[in-house]
């Protein structure tokens, strides 16, 4: 059953007193006077890879209409492959406003996919994000935001973002494997409240769910949809304007269906960020987690595990930059139950000329399901990599090319064992227009 929340948290503190430290180790008053951010390792909001100009552009109206044209040598992943070419027409609009105690992006874009040689997969896509951030008082801050997508699994996932509205996040990976080509939903929401109690000391809590849907009657022996939804507290101190550390407590409900295999994951860590000025961050984790995993007809058992990461944000005038790195029990993304991954991903974005853009995507994770007695071990390791240019002519007309790549390895999931590599070029004509909102 599709859940489709967007999680509203709400708190109340009660006011501690602060001290403003000095430079022996303590912070200054001229940095105590600065308002607090989220730290990277703690923020719902993601790692953007928008240019600094991008980021700067804000109450506008923009629209367009693009025009792409694929082929992928591997849509059903099988033996022998079978290639195809498709053609999607998406018309979007995008809303960015920004005021004294508010900023609020809203991207919409519809889809029409058609295929040449198999006509029977042909579909509408919907891909829905939005992110509202507002300011309840000078001290507590509310952040929403949920990212929806109803499409073909290959378009998703091995096709960069563009950042026309100065909002191109690194996104969550929502399917740890590449299905066959089908019909699929996510949905990903998360709220999130901040309360700087003091001139250096900030707490937050707040609350997210993930659903992973695969669509329509195709088989897709040994793998699975999925729901996850979870709460997460936090505390950190700044030591200064440009070091935070912190503490944080947080819990996922991860279950499996139509199997119901459930995990519960309470994880404790500790964060240091480190900020390099208003453009660079950098930020590691690490502490421990304990999960919970049962079935009504399987035996339950629970395990320890050390979780850590760390990550580097860098966003300038001409490359950005976003590297993560992660061990955690996670949400299984499309295998039978969580797994325990180890995950890194990196993109980046050069801009080579006032009107050339270049990006390129990589992600690689290990995963092993946590398994009950009685079930096989699903074990592997998935690799995305995608790389495009963007061309603009003039304000209005642009045009893109990329290659994708997905190599992976589960033998003991049938629906990609047999043949899983899929390779996947592309070409779009865009057409863009915005409109100022006014301040």
């Amino acid at each position: 059953m599709n859940r489709n929340l967007v999680i509203i948290a709400f708190l109340f503190f009660a006011a501690l007193p602060g001290q403003s430290q000095t430079a022996d180790g303590t912070v200054s008053a001229r940095a105590a006077d600065r308002p607090m951010v989220t730290p990277q390792a703690v923020s719902i909001s993601g790692d953007s890879i928008a240019f600094t100009s991008e980021l700067e552009r804000s109450n506008y109206l923009r629209g367009g209409l693009s025009v792409q044209g694929g082929y992928n040598d591997n849509i059903f992943t099988s033996v022998p492959a079978e290639g195809d070419a498709s053609y999607t027409i998406s018309p979007n609009i995008a809303f960015d406003m920004t005021r004294s105690r508010l900023k609020w992006n809203l991207n919409y874009s519809p889809g029409f996919t058609l295929y040449q040689r198999f006509t029977p997969e042909d579909q509408v896509d919907h891909v829905f994000s939005t992110n509202l951030q507002y300011e309840m008082s000078p001290h507590v801050t509310l952040t929403l935001q949920d990212n929806l997508a109803k499409t073909p699994s290959f378009s998703g996932l091995l096709q960069p973002g563009t950042a026309t509205s100065g909002t191109n996040v690194l996104p969550t990976q929502t399917f740890v494997v590449v299905p066959p080509l089908v019909n699929t939903f996510s949905n990903n929401d998360s709220g999130q409240v901040t309360y700087q109690f003091s001139p250096n000391s900030m707490i937050g809590m707040g609350g997210s769910s993930a659903e992973m849907y695969f669509l329509g009657d195709s088989s897709l022996q040994g793998l699975s949809d999925s729901s996850q939804y979870g709460a997460q507290a936090f505390y950190t101190h700044r030591f200064n304007a440009s070091n935070y550390v912190g503490t944080n407590y947080g819990f996922e409900d991860i279950v499996a269906h139509p199997s119901e295999l459930e995990t519960q994951v309470h994880s404790a860590t500790l964060f240091y960020t480190l900020y390099f000025g208003r453009s660079i961050s950098f930020s590691l984790f690490g502490g421990a987690q304990h999960a919970d995993t049962q079935e009504a007809s399987l035996l339950s058992f629970s395990e320890w595990s050390p979780t850590a990461g760390g990550g580097i944000n860098l966003q300038g005038t001409r490359n950005s930059l976003a590297l993560n790195a992660s061990r955690s029990i996670s949400t299984g993304g499309g295998l039978q139950g969580a797994v325990r991954s180890y995950l890194a991903n990196a993109a980046f974005r050069h801009r080579f000329t006032q009107h050339l853009n270049g990006e390129i995507e990589g992600v690689y994770s290990t995963n092993d399901v946590l398994q009950t007695a009685g079930m096989t071990s699903q074990s592997g390791h998935t690799f995305l990599f995608s790389g495009s240019v963007q061309r603009s002519f003039g304000p209005h007309f642009s045009a893109q090319i990329g290659y994708s790549r997905v190599n992976q390895h589960y033998v003991s999931v049938p629906s990609i064992s047999s043949n899983p590599n899929v390779n996947r070029g592309w070409v779009t004509i865009s057409y863009q227009f915005e409109r100022s909102l006014g301040r």
